[in-house]
């Protein structure tokens, strides 16, 4: 019921995008501005690995470096707090926000630790704990985790003598292709002015710049509901914090 109404406050969130591109544009400078994790190139994670006996966490959650976590009891906390497992850097995180902890023969749960803005799992409010599935979403704060799961492996058979041998007579790069001497006479004839008085219209003269091409509102129809409710919320928020 909550996730529908924030779909159904979000359709006018959009009919208003759709009048008023200025709005928008507004919105999405808000988004990269008050979210830095947003802008981040690179997906931050969390993979719990199950190998015999042996319980870990393989995340680059800590300053943006992959590292492998073990804790002897299978909890990791996550918050604000520095000395923490799992210590982020976010405004909207609490200093215990919540906890992943591995259980025998079950897997692993997140649990959250009333935490102030909430946890989530794929849109979905954490109340108690919650088994985590491989490809799950976990949102905390105003970030976005991609939880994998790996409790099973295999050996693979060794790899034949042929392959070897062909991969260590490979050069290690390419040289890079030599450049044309002459351009190509199509391109040299666009860049010529046109007969019959015309203006001269080349190709670099027709060419739209992309910094005026406006953003369109109609891009966010291909948002999933998850994605979508994130961002009304993130709006809210930030609109009740600057009033």
């Amino acid at each position: 019921m909550e996730l529908e109404k924030r779909l159904g406050l979000y359709q006018v969130f959009l009919k208003i995008y759709e009048h008023n591109h200025g709005l928008l544009d507004e919105i999405l400078q808000l988004e990269n501005l008050s979210f830095p994790y947003l802008s981040s190139r690179v997906p931050t994670y969390v993979q719990g690995v199950v190998q015999e006996r042996e319980v870990y966490l393989i995340t680059n959650l800590v300053n943006g470096n992959t590292q492998t976590l073990f804790q002897p009891q299978k909890i990791w906390i996550i918050g604000r707090d520095r000395r923490l497992a799992l210590t982020l850097k976010d405004q909207w995180i609490s200093r215990h926000h919540a906890a992943l902890q591995y259980v025998e023969k079950e897997g692993f749960y997140l649990i959250d630790l009333n935490s102030t803005n909430g946890t989530f799992v794929n849109g979905e409010p954490v109340f108690h704990r919650q088994l985590l599935k491989d490809g799950d979403q976990i949102r905390l704060g105003s970030l976005t985790i991609s939880f994998f799961l790996a409790q099973s492996a295999q050996n693979l058979e060794p790899v034949s003598s042929e392959i070897v041998e062909l991969m260590s007579e490979s050069p290690l790069s390419h040289p890079p292709a030599p450049k044309p001497q002459n351009p190509p006479a199509k391109i040299e004839e666009e860049n010529q002015p046109q007969q019959n008085g015309d203006k001269d219209t080349s190709v670099h003269q027709r060419q739209k710049p992309f910094a005026s091409e406006e953003t369109s509102p109609s891009t966010l129809l291909n948002l999933t509901p998850t994605q979508r409710s994130e961002i009304l919320d993130r709006f809210l928020t930030s609109r009740q914090t600057s009033a």
